[in-house]
C-alpha cells in the first residue's frame, strides 16, 4: 500500500519578477511626489484689494467724421378715424349709398340718404344750428353761403338767405341727386350737410342698402389722417433730429420714404414704455405701410457735409450739460502695485467738454484737447 507525499505549509509565488515590478514602481513614485513637495510651491492667495482695483481702459481723441445716421425701431400707428352719424326721428335706414371703402370724398360729395333725406359734405368750419329757408338772414346763413363757395357753387355771403343761395343750393343738390322742389320756397335741415376738411377724408367702412344705423354703426367711417410710424428717441437723438427731415421706413417686404412730422415733448416712462420723445414720421401720398401695430427700422441718413473734427468715445464723455468732461491722461505718477513694489502708474485730470453731435458710438467735442491725448473710457 502506497502513501502519499506529505503537504507543503505555502505555495511557490507563480511570477516573483512581477512583485518586484511592483514595488519598484510604488517606490519611484513616492520619491517623485517627494521631490514635487520639495521644489515646487503652491501660488500665494493674492491680495484681495489688488483683485477687486478695476482696470483702466483708455483710447486716444481722433480726428474723424461723427456718423451721424441713426435707427430706430418703430411702429405703424393708426390714423385720426370719424364716424358720420345721423340723426332720425324713427328707424334711420340706408335708402342710397354712393361712397365705397377707400374712395376720397371731398366737400360738395353726397355722404348717402337716410330714410328719405340726402346728406352732404361742406367745407368747414360750418355754423349751423336751425333749419333755414328762403328769407333767413344771420350768420348760419353766411356760413352756410362761404361753404356753399368752396363747393363750386356762387352766391353771396351777406347773410340773406335770398335767390342766388337758393340757386346755389338747388344745384348743390341736383348733382347730389336729390333736385329740390322748383315751385316752393328752397328749405333745408341743418343737419343734411356734414362738415369736412377741405382735403378731405378716405372712406374706410360704409353701412349697406336697407342697413339700420346707430351710434355703434354709422353712415360711413372716415379716415382723417394716414396711418403714420412712430418710434421714442431720447433726449440726444431728439435734438439730432428736425422737422423735415427725410428717413427711410423699412419693412420686411419695402423700404418706403418718410419725413419727421412732429417731434413731442419728453415723457416719462410708464409701464413697459420707454423714456423719451415720441417722433412721428408722415409717409408719402400713396405709400403701401404694412398693417397698423407692424414693427417697421426708421433709419435716418448721415449728413454728407459734416467736416472731420475732435471726437472721443462716447463712454468717455462724463456728466451732462455744462458738466459734461472727460478724464485725461496726464504724465505719469509713482505708486505701488498689488506686491509692495514701486510702479508707474497714468497720471489724470479732468478735461471740460462741450458735446456737439453724436453717432456710432463717439461724440464730437470741442475742449482742451488734442488728436493723440488718451482719454479714460472705462
Amino acid at each position: 500500500m502506497s502513501t502519499a507525499a506529505p503537504q507543503r505549509a505555502g505555495r511557490r509565488i507563480a511570477h516573483p519578477g512581477r512583485l518586484a515590478a511592483i514595488g519598484v514602481l510604488v517606490l519611484a513614485l513616492l520619491a517623485a511626489s517627494f521631490v514635487a513637495g520639495r521644489f515646487f510651491q503652491p501660488p500665494t492667495t493674492a491680495d484681495p484689494a489688488a483683485v477687486a482695483r478695476p482696470i483702466d481702459v483708455w483710447a486716444a481723441v481722433e480726428k474723424r467724421t461723427v456718423d451721424t445716421s441713426a435707427s430706430f425701431a418703430g411702429t405703424v400707428a393708426a390714423g385720426r378715424t370719424r364716424d358720420v352719424v345721423v340723426a332720425s326721428d324713427g328707424p334711420a335706414v340706408v335708402l342710397r349709398q354712393t361712397a365705397e371703402p377707400g374712395q376720397t370724398v371731398r366737400p360738395g360729395d353726397v355722404a348717402g340718404e337716410v330714410s328719405g333725406i340726402t346728406y352732404v359734405f361742406l367745407a368747414e368750419p360750418l355754423a349751423l344750428y336751425r333749419d333755414l329757408t328762403e328769407g333767413d338772414e344771420g350768420e348760419d346763413v353766411a356760413s352756410l353761403q362761404r361753404a356753399l363757395q368752396k363747393a363750386g357753387h356762387a352766391t353771396d355771403t351777406d347773410g340773406v338767405f335770398d335767390a342766388g343761395t337758393a340757386k346755389a343750393l338747388r344745384g348743390l343738390f341736383a348733382e347730389a341727386g336729390d333736385p329740390l322742389p322748383k315751385d316752393t320756397p328752397v328749405s333745408v335741415g341743418w343737419r343734411q350737410f356734414i362738415p369736412l376738411g377741405k382735403d378731405g377724408a378716405q372712406v374706410t367702412t360704409v353701412a349697406g342698402y336697407g342697413s339700420t344705423l346707430s351710434e355703434e354703426k354709422p353712415l360711413l367711417r372716415l379716415q382723417t389722417s394716414p396711418p403714420s410710424v412712430q418710434f421714442i428717441a431720447d433726449v440726444t437723438q431728439a435734438a439730432a433730429l428736425g422737422k423735415g427731415q427725410k428717413v427711410q421706413v423699412a419693412s420686411e417686404t419695402t423700404v418706403l420714404e418718410g419725413t419727421v412730422a412732429k417731434i413731442g415733448d419728453f415723457q416719462a416712462a410708464q409701464g413697459e414704455g420707454r423714456a423719451g420723445h415720441t417722433v412721428t414720421v408722415a409717409l408719402g401720398t400713396g405709400a403701401e405701410l404694412p398693417p397698423v401695430g407692424r414693427s417697421v427700422s426708421v433709419s435716418t441718413a448721415a449728413d454728407t457735409g459734416a467736416e472731420a473734427g475732435l471726437a472721443v468715445p462716447l463712454t468717455a464723455v462724463r456728466g451732462s450739460g455744462a458738466d459734461s468732461h472727460v478724464i485725461v491722461q496726464d504724465g505719469a505718477s509713482t505708486g505701488k502695485d498689488a506686491g509692495g513694489s514701486a510702479a508707474t502708474q497714468p497720471g489724470e485730470r479732468r478735461v471740460p467738454v462741450t458735446v456737439g453731435i453724436t453717432g456710432g458710438g463717439y461724440a464730437a467735442v470741442t475742449g482742451e484737447l488734442q488728436a493723440g491725448d488718451k482719454v479714460k473710457v472705462s
